[in-house]
Formats: structure tokens, sequence, C-alpha cells
């Protein structure tokens, strides 16, 4: 027979009552170590940053989805059009009629992980943790 199941669940409980305070601020920390790392051009990908919400068990940091492609990159490619005769589009004040462009791709440019360790390490406390574990007994 195994002992200690209920002291076991209240000490999980405890904790779990300290990271929806902690979650709130590395998820907002997070926020602010991205933006700035965040290619500029029109800065609707770094308007779109921000912190979705902040539960007892997860908080998360959302954005526009082209910041996967920046973060993670892109290997060169052909788009060719799926539901039209061709692709058009305006270079230059001049508009393109064509068949398939070829991508040239881009290299990544990894910001997410970075950002998220570098809050993670300023706002996680762990003697708060270690605080809550004992009394939770």
């Amino acid at each position: 027979m195994i002992t200690g199941g209920a002291a076991l669940r209240s000490r999980m409980k405890s904790v779990g009552g300290v990271f929806k305070p902690m979650g709130r601020l590395w998820a907002d920390r997070t926020v602010q170590h991205m933006k700035p790392r965040v290619p500029y051009r029109t800065g609707n990908l770094r308007g779109s940053i921000r912190r979705r919400n902040a539960t007892q068990k997860r908080a998360t940091v959302v954005g526009h989805y082209s910041a996967f492609f920046i973060d993670a990159g892109v290997k060169a490619h052909t788009i060719t059009p799926k539901r039209a005769p061709g692709l058009v589009f305006k270079v230059d004040g001049r508009t393109i009629f064509t068949k398939k462009v070829n991508h040239r791709g881009f290299k990544a440019r990894p910001f997410r992980a970075r950002s998220a360790g570098e809050a993670r390490d300023e706002v996680v406390n762990k003697d708060a943790l270690v605080k809550a574990w004992n009394e939770g007994a």
C-alpha cells in the first residue's frame, strides 16, 4: 500500500496556486523580450504579440502566424496557384501576371525560445515554489 497520497495532492495543489501569478509575469516578460527581436517592416507582427491567458496550469503567448516562419526559417520553394489560372501581384507600381514564382526562402531568426528562456530566468522564484511545497503538507 502506498502512503502519503493525500499529502502529495495537497502539496501539488499549493504549488499550482503559486504558478498563476508567476506564469502571468513570465508571459508578460516573454512578450517584452520578444517584441524588440522581431523584424520590423510594418509593425503588424510586433503588435500582434501578446499574452493570451494565464491559468493555474499554463500561460500562453500568441502572435500572428507568420512569427513561426520567421523563427524557424523557410526553405526555397515554388509558389503556384491552386484555384486560379495564374498569380497576380504588384511590383514597383506594375501589375505582374505569372504561372509560378520561385520563393528564395530565408534563414531562421530564432527569437521565441530565447525570449521565453530569458524571461523564465528573470521571473521564476524557486524559493516561492519550495515554500509552497513545504507548506502544502
